[in-house]
């Protein structure tokens, strides 16, 4: 797989940009999806937070489907357990979804807490 958001014509969020922002993060990944748009599914024990949706030109990421970032949050997380292993830092692959742009790559947030 070799993912790149060039690709993209929009994300779609789950959520309303103040619940986005109480989030803190979400974590940013990868998906092979059969289908450039429309929903897709979260990981198993995830919740999905948001997903890009492909421009109709793009191609597939191979025979599997189509390389589409999601954003997701994991049980463990600071917004589902305020006080859990989360609480003064965030996982790696966390991303401020404010800052969230189509199109272009996500800067991660470091570990230290944002917020």
């Amino acid at each position: 797989m070799n993912p790149t958001c060039k690709d993209e014509d929009k994300i779609i969020w789950l959520k309303d940009r103040d619940t986005l922002a109480r989030m803190g993060y979400v974590r940013e990944s990868w998906l092979l999806c059969p289908i450039r748009t429309g929903p897709v599914k979260a990981p198993q024990g995830e919740m999905l937070i948001g997903y890009a949706v492909l421009k109709k030109t793009a191609a597939k990421g191979g025979e599997e489907g189509f390389c589409r970032r999601i954003f997701t949050l994991q049980p463990e997380d600071r917004f589902c357990d305020p006080d859990g292993i989360f609480r003064n830092f965030a996982p790696p692959e966390a991303v401020d979804p404010l800052l969230v742009e189509v199109g272009k790559p996500s800067r991660r947030m470091g570990t230290e807490r944002q917020n």
